[in-house]
């Protein structure tokens, strides 16, 4: 299907969303603001140096792998929240800009992860309730209940975890390749990592959650041999290599040389509904040309992109005419968000 062109109502919406965010993230930005007077870089040297061979790479790929207009915004927001306050308590800098929610009543906060959480335990068929908790890396917001520390990052992480294994049936000591387009700073990974130990987990992302995701993973999962950026650029052209990791991260154009029928669950979980048209057609291509197994998406049923003059609905993704949903419904935390799960049948 087509996407629309936006109506004037939706362009004030769109408008409207714009002005909420920053009147709700004025402290943020003015935090962020104070932190850049300073002179020098708050990363430290051996970051500074992989974000800037990051971001050389980055400019020099295909127009299809570049920001949208929207990601341009957040991405310049970023910068400055990596000049400025460094890796420092990133889960309310980077995690908490264009959150969905803010931990303003404490009661009312801590019920929401208590109702959620007691919905998940139904499902918890792993015991992952039992046996993770919220890191205290990145400083997030987080309750205790039952004397483990939960979040709505990790309750989130663990319910998309649950959908994918109930949909694709895989077991703990399955050898799946999992690849994650967009993965912020690596939540649902780190789901995967404790849960799977022969998981493999493959991120390819923007200059600045790549830097993030990076350094969050490998901190928490020293033993899992890792191919960082630009090391990967060697890994993601051979098998053999990409066969020796547990943890591989890249830049988007990198998707094109993965070997085909290589990763079997491709995950996006929010950027879709944040790119052009024709970027998520150009990575629907991809994704087909890969041979991958299944398709995980989770995104906003009806999202207004201003900044790139595009709407997109749960109905209107470039979904192509062989792959079999096997799973479609809402959220079981929020109301305007839609998950779905494809079956890919194999190019013959």
């Amino acid at each position: 299907m087509s996407h629309k062109k936006l109506s004037s109502q939706e362009k004030q919406r769109g408008i409207n969303r714009i002005f909420g965010v920053i009147i709700r993230r004025c402290h943020l930005f003015l935090k962020v603001f104070f932190a850049n007077l300073r002179f020098t870089s708050a990363l430290e040297r051996v970051w500074r140096a992989r974000f800037d061979r990051i971001k050389r790479d980055f400019l020099k790929s295909d127009p299809l792998f570049l920001p949208s207009r929207y990601w341009c915004i957040i991405s310049f927001f970023y910068r400055m929240v990596l000049r400025g306050l460094g890796f420092a308590g990133f889960k309310t800098t980077f995690g908490r800009f264009l959150a969905a929610y803010e931990p303003g009543n404490p009661r009312l906060f801590e019920a929401l992860h208590h109702l959620y959480a007691a919905a998940l335990e139904r499902r918890d068929t792993w015991g992952l309730l039992r046996s993770i908790e919220e890191p205290l890396l990145g400083k997030g917001d987080f309750v205790v209940n039952r004397g483990r520390r939960l979040s709505i990052d990790l309750l989130q992480s663990i319910d998309e975890f649950y959908r994918l294994q109930e949909a694709l049936n895989f077991k703990k000591d399955d050898p799946i390749v999992f690849c994650e387009l967009g993965a912020g700073y690596g939540r649902l990974a780190e789901i995967v990592m404790t849960a799977m130990p022969n998981a493999t987990y493959l991120i390819f992302d923007l200059p600045e959650t790549l830097l993030l995701s990076q350094y969050y993973l490998s901190t928490l999962h020293p033993e899992r041999k890792t191919a960082f950026y630009p090391e990967s650029l060697e890994y993601t052209r051979s098998r053999e290599k990409l066969a020796s990791c547990r943890l591989v991260f890249g830049l988007p154009q990198q998707l094109r040389e993965l070997p085909e029928n290589y990763v079997n669950v491709f995950i996006n979980v929010y950027s879709f509904m944040e790119m052009s048209a024709r970027q998520v057609n150009g990575y629907f291509s991809i994704i087909e040309q890969l041979q991958v197994d299944a398709l995980y998406i989770k995104e906003h049923k009806h999202e207004i992109n201003l900044f790139d003059q595009v709407v997109h609905t749960d109905e209107n993704y470039p979904i192509r005419p062989s792959w079999r949903r096997i799973y479609h419904g809402t959220s079981a935390l929020f109301e305007h968000v839609f998950e779905a799960v494809y079956r890919i049948d194999k190019i013959q």
